[in-house]
């Protein structure tokens, strides 16, 4: 992503972070770094434009804004700038769902069948929680090519849309292993829409647009940032950046089709994180680990990501489409707030690491390549399944070397560093690979895209 860049940066003035859990003042050069960070970044993955904001309790610190809105414009991105936010929407709906849940509306733990009678095909034993936190097992929307098309096609209805996903399938069992999937939110919007009797965007209105002031906050268009104050989402072709081609978002709204700027989505996260949105006992199960059968847990609530990959807690959510890719996460050991957003996709979760690592007084990450025998590669290269139809991921040698793939993404090369672990070459806070003891199901966990745990098993 390229970017010309400036706009507005404020500082807030005094010693350096401390190591207590209160949140210290943060010294003008830690903010001045972390924007120093971002232009690079920028300057590095060439998106037209990034947004980037800041926060300390319930202030803002940092904010400012970089390149173009557009490259068919010449308005300049903001910190008020609309975005796609992508999957970070779940985080919305997730909450509206525990919202109705205090309102005596729904239950965790009603039957899906219950508030869906018409999808005739659900397991007895789906329930809402199994929907929020990723564990239903129900298929992935973008492994469905009637859904996809309903996506991308100009035009498609609500109506078309519901009729098909009816007729969504299963799996694997509810609760018997975490894969994220953006059918549950789909579900959870039909489900919330019916609880209500509004529309999702008008249910979030109510309940937390409006009563926080959120005025940024809306269903996005099917193409977005056509005029000055909203971005336009941008992917790279041989021949350069063009804009991103219209989706149907709008039909997706609780999965993935909510736009805002980076101020309104960090006073989101800072309000949800101080009782302002949920009570403390339903912000608990929000941001407790999903359980699975027979005991074992993942490191995802209900649309928020609980991966703390730098030993400070982090709560948050990344979002990517529609050629914009966002990360937004909150500390609350430090009760910090980061918001990052872009008109490209790239991938944000990784400078957003080393913006939370400076304000906190976390030296750079850094990899030292461990040797590696012929016979481990072997042992290590294979096909996983991670619970994603048609998406199976792999760990490949070529030429002495393992290398991860996962269509569509290109081949990502690994780089050993120990104890099963591996690093994308070059890249500390890239991909990363874990391997569990070698037995005959050989477990792998992969800390990826949108910072989020991916759990594989080794196909035969």
């Amino acid at each position: 992503m390229h970017l010309r860049f400036g706009i507005l940066l404020v500082l807030a003035g005094g010693c350096g972070l401390d190591s207590g859990d209160r949140p210290a003042v943060l010294a003008p050069g830690v903010l001045q770094d972390v924007a120093g960070l971002v232009a690079a970044a920028v300057d590095e993955q060439q998106p037209p434009g990034a947004s980037l904001v800041v926060m300390r309790g319930d202030a803002i610190v940092l904010e400012r804004g970089y390149g173009l809105e557009s490259i068919e414009r010449t308005d300049p991105v903001t910190p008020t700038t609309v975005f796609e936010l992508g999957s970070i929407s779940k985080q919305f709906t997730a909450a509206l769902v525990l919202k109705l849940e205090e309102e005596g509306r729904l239950s965790l733990d009603d039957s899906a069948a219950k508030h869906l009678p018409d999808f005739t095909s659900l397991s007895p034993d789906l329930t809402i929680r199994h929907l929020l936190t990723h564990t239903s097992g129900m298929r992935e929307i973008f492994s469905q090519p009637e859904l996809v098309a309903l996506f991308e096609i100009p035009g498609s209805s609500a109506e078309q849309l519901e009729a098909v996903a009816r007729q969504a399938p299963a799996d694997f069992a509810p609760g018997e292993r975490w894969s994220y999937s953006n059918m549950n939110y789909l579900m959870l919007t039909f489900i919330a829409e019916r609880a209500t009797g509004q529309g999702l965007e008008d249910a979030l209105s109510v309940h937390f647009f409006r009563p926080l002031a959120l005025s940024s906050m809306r269903a996005c268009e099917s193409r977005p940032g056509g005029a000055r104050g909203a971005a336009r989402g941008h992917l790279r072709t041989a021949t350069g950046l063009v804009p991103h081609p219209p989706e149907n978002f709008h039909l997706f709204i609780g999965a993935g089709g909510l736009c805002a700027n980076a101020v309104d989505l960090a006073r989101w996260m800072q309000a949800l994180a101080t009782g302002k949105v949920l009570t403390p006992s339903s912000y608990a199960q929000m941001t407790a680990p999903a359980r699975l059968t027979g005991g074992r847990m993942a490191d995802y609530g209900m649309g928020m990501v609980l991966v703390s990959p730098d030993g400070t807690r982090r709560l948050g959510h990344g979002g990517y489409g529609g050629g914009f890719s966002s990360q937004a996460a909150y500390y609350p050991e430090r009760e910090t707030t980061v918001v990052l957003m872009l008109n490209r996709f790239v991938f944000p979760e990784y400078v957003e690491r080393r913006i939370a690592r400076r304000l906190h007084g976390i030296p750079e990450a850094t990899m030292s390549e461990v040797a590696i025998t012929a016979d481990e590669r072997k042992r290590y290269a294979g096909t996983y399944d991670i619970g994603v139809s048609g998406s199976d991921s792999a760990v490949v040698e070529r030429d002495g070397k393992l290398w991860f793939e996962n269509r569509p993404l290109p081949p990502q090369p690994l780089t050993y560093v120990g104890n099963g672990e591996f690093v994308r070459e070059g890249q500390p806070y890239g991909y990363r690979l874990y391997f569990g003891p070698d037995n005959p199901e050989r477990a792998l966990r992969i800390l990826g895209m949108g910072m989020m745990t991916w759990y594989g098993r080794r196909r035969p």
